[in-house]
């Protein structure tokens, strides 16, 4: 089976590079052209989705909804929690850099990115929900579009593909900016990932 991976578009909280306060964060103007684009280019290929699979956080909602409008009004939107983006506790609203000026605990969680930042989440626990979703959508088998955020991504494809998860999140190979999309093919004993034409 076939899915597409669509990171959110950008919100004002991605262009101050800060990560968000909450996840009532909506689109802002670029993001919603970014998601729109993002939808014309996904209808020109022969991919037809039967499902929306989406976080339910604001950003996230509004690409699916945006994404449903471009390529085929009637699909039907799925929220789910469990496609969440990593909960980032003590660093909300905080800056993203791990320079000097940046936030000393994220430069720590960044050498031990399993482990859990203060009050928040570690990508073993991504993970976990991850897989909760991964199996869900396998076992449905309906070719569909799953729509969530940086982190949970990069452990969502590391997962399918049978990769290390901390390498995976080291080498940035399967990061995806706002509003990018890419194709992953299901099941495998290791998917393969390629992105689509842009």
């Amino acid at each position: 089976m076939r899915l597409i991976l669509v990171r959110h578009g950008r919100t004002q909280a991605n262009a101050r590079a800060r990560f968000p306060l909450s996840s009532a964060v909506p689109l802002d103007a670029t993001g919603r052209e970014q998601v729109t684009r993002t939808g014309q280019q996904i209808a020109a290929t022969d991919f037809r989705p039967e499902i929306i699979h989406s976080s339910d956080a604001e950003r996230a909602a509004q690409t699916a909804a945006l994404l449903r409008d471009v390529i085929a009004p009637g699909l039907p939107i799925v929220p789910r929690t469990d496609l969440r983006e990593l909960d980032w506790g003590e660093l909300r609203g905080r800056s993203t850099s791990t320079g000097p000026a940046g936030e000393a605990a994220y430069a720590r969680w960044q050498r031990d990115p399993m482990g859990r930042l203060p009050g928040g989440e570690g990508l073993a626990d991504v993970a976990a929900r991850v897989a909760r979703v991964l199996r869900l959508i396998t076992d449905d088998g309906r070719p569909a579009i799953v729509v969530s955020h940086a982190v949970t991504l990069t452990v969502l494809t590391a997962q399918a593909n049978g990769w290390d998860l901390a390498e995976t999140w080291r080498s940035h190979r399967a990061h995806l900016s706002t509003g990018q999309f890419r194709l992953l093919d299901l099941p495998a004993p290791h998917g393969a990932v390629r992105p689509l034409p842009h």
